[in-house]
C-alpha cells in the first residue's frame, strides 16, 4: 500500500499556542519489500494542557474540562514574546502535568526524575518558554504570510490516514489509545499541514543541478556503487500458517516461475496478475534500489547474487515466496564524473532527497533567525512554584539502575 488538502476562517486576532503531531515513521522492512507505510501516532502531551497567555484569545484548540488542581498557580508573567506576555501559570501547568502523569507524587522522585534528565527546575521552566515563544513566533508568521488550511484540506488528510485501518472506528479507537481525541487528532493534522504551508512559503525544495547530485554522490560513493534495482513477485504466506499451507503456496509460486523462465510469461506480466505485494503489483514489481532502501535478509542476500536481467529462484521470507529479478545495475571505479553515469530512476531519487535536505537546513535557519530576531524576555521563576525543589545532595542513576 501507498499512502495517499474554501478556506476556514482563523479566530480573529486568535495568537493560540498550538501543538503539532510529526507524520508517523515507516517500517523499513515492510515499505521496502511491499511499500507499506504505516502511520506512528504521536500522543503530544501539550494537548492536555491549557495553555493561556495574555493579550491572546484563548479560543484554543482543545476542550478541557476544568479540575480541581492538586496544587496552587502564582499568577505573573514567565516571559514577554515580543511584548506579548506568557502566564507564570500557563508554563506551571505544563510542568505539573509532567511531574503529575509521571507520578513523580513526592519531591524525592520529582528531584530524581530532574537530575537524572540533566536539568534544575529553572531550566526545564526556561526550556518550556523557550518552545511556547517559538511556537508562538511560528504561528504569528502563519499569519503574517496568510497561511490557512481548508476543511477539504484536513478532511483529505483524515481519509488518508483511515485508509490504513480497517474502518474509520478502528482508527478513533487507536486515536484514543493514545490519549488523544478525534477533534484534538483533527487539530494536529491541522497544524501540521499549516507547518507544512510555511514552510513551503520559507523555504521552498529547489532542484538541484547535475553537479549538484555528482558531488553527493562522490561525497559517499561506497553507498552507491554496487547498488541493483529489483522486481518482485510476493506469494503471501499468512501468519501462522501450517506446513500444508505453505506447500500450496509454494507450489503456485513455482508454476509461476516455470512459466517465467519458459518464456510463457513475462516477469512483468506475472507481477500484475499474480503478485500480492499490493504496492509493486502496479509498478509490475518494481521496488527500486537496494541501496535507497531496505529489504528483509534474506530477499537481499538474494538480490545480492543476481546480474542484471537475472531472476531468481523461489526465495523465502517472513511475508512469503518471493520471485525476484534484478532490472539494474549501477557501478563506477572512482568516482562519478558524469551525470550520465548515474541511473535516471537513482538520479531521481537522489535529486528528491537533496531538495528535501536542503529545504529543511533552509527551515531551520529561518526558524532560528526568527527566534534570534524576536525580542524575548524571561523572567526569574518565582520561589513557590509548586515544581521548584532542592536537587542538593540527589544522584544521577547510573545506567545499571544504581545512584551514582
Amino acid at each position: 500500500m501507498v499512502t495517499k488538502r474554501k478556506a476556514r476562517q482563523r479566530h480573529e486576532k486568535s495568537a493560540t499556542f498550538r501543538a503539532f503531531v510529526k507524520p508517523g515513521v515507516r517500517d523499513g522492512h515492510r515499505e521496502k519489500v511491499g511499500r507499506i507505510v504505516k502511520i506512528v501516532l504521536v500522543a503530544i502531551g501539550v494537548f492536555a494542557m491549557l495553555l493561556s497567555v495574555t493579550t491572546m484569545a484563548c479560543a484554543g484548540i482543545m476542550n478541557q474540562a476544568k479540575t480541581k488542581k492538586s496544587y496552587e498557580l502564582t499568577g505573573g508573567v514567565a516571559a514577554t514574546v515580543n511584548g506579548v506576555n506568557i502566564k507564570e501559570d500557563s508554563i506551571t501547568e505544563q510542568i505539573m502535568q509532567t511531574k503529575e502523569g509521571g507520578k513523580y507524587d513526592t519531591d524525592e522522585k520529582w528531584a530524581k526524575y530532574l537530575v537524572d534528565s540533566n536539568q534544575t527546575p529553572e531550566e526545564l521552566r526556561k526550556t518550556k518558554i523557550k518552545s511556547l515563544a517559538k511556537q508562538y513566533l511560528i504561528e504569528d508568521a502563519e499569519k503574517k504570510h496568510d497561511i490557512t488550511v481548508s476543511d477539504d484540506e484536513l478532511n483529505d488528510d483524515w481519509k488518508d490516514q483511515v485508509k490504513k485501518y480497517d474502518s474509520e472506528q478502528a482508527f478513533i479507537d487507536q486515536i484514543k489509545k493514545m490519549g488523544m481525541t478525534e477533534a484534538s487528532y483533527k487539530s494536529s493534522i491541522r497544524n501540521s499541514l499549516m507547518q507544512k504551508k510555511l514552510k513551503e512559503e520559507v523555504a521552498p525544495e529547489k532542484d538541484p543541478s547535475d553537479q549538484d547530485i555528482i558531488d553527493y554522490v562522490n561525497k559517499d560513493i561506497s553507498k552507491y556503487n554496487d547498488a541493483r534495482r529489483s522486481s518482485n513477485i510476493l506469494f503471501k504466506i499468512e501468519s501462522g500458517a501450517d506446513e500444508q499451507s505453505d506447500a500450496k503456496v509454494k507450489e503456485k509460486a513455482q508454476g509461476v516461475l516455470d512459466k517465467i523462465n519458459s518464456g510463457e510469461l513475462t516477469f512483468e506480466d506475472a507481477a500484475e496478475k499474480y503478485s500480492e505485494d499490493d504496492g509493486s503489483k502496479k509498478d509490475k514489481g518494481d521496488v527500486g534500489w537496494d541501496k535507497l532502501t531496505t529489504f528483509v535478509k534474506e530477499y537481499q542476500d538474494a538480490l545480492n547474487n543476481l546480474a542484471a536481467d537475472q531472476v531468481s529462484g523461489l526465495v523465502k521470507s517472513t511475508y512469503g515466496y518471493h520471485i525476484i529479478r534484478c532490472t539494474g545495475y549501477f557501478h563506477v571505479d572512482g568516482t562519478v564524473n558524469s551525470i550520465d553515469q548515474i541511473p535516471k530512476n537513482m538520479k531521481e531519487k537522489i535529486s528528491d532527497t537533496i531538495k528535501k535536505d536542503s529545504s529543511s537546513k533552509a527551515y531551520t535557519a529561518w526558524e532560528d533567525d526568527l527566534v534570534d530576531k524576536a525580542d524575548i524576555k524571561i523572567n526569574d521563576m518565582p520561589s513557590n512554584v509548586p515544581y521548584n525543589v532542592s536537587l542538593d545532595g540527589v544522584k544521577k542513576t547510573n545506567d545499571n539502575g544504581s545512584a551514582s
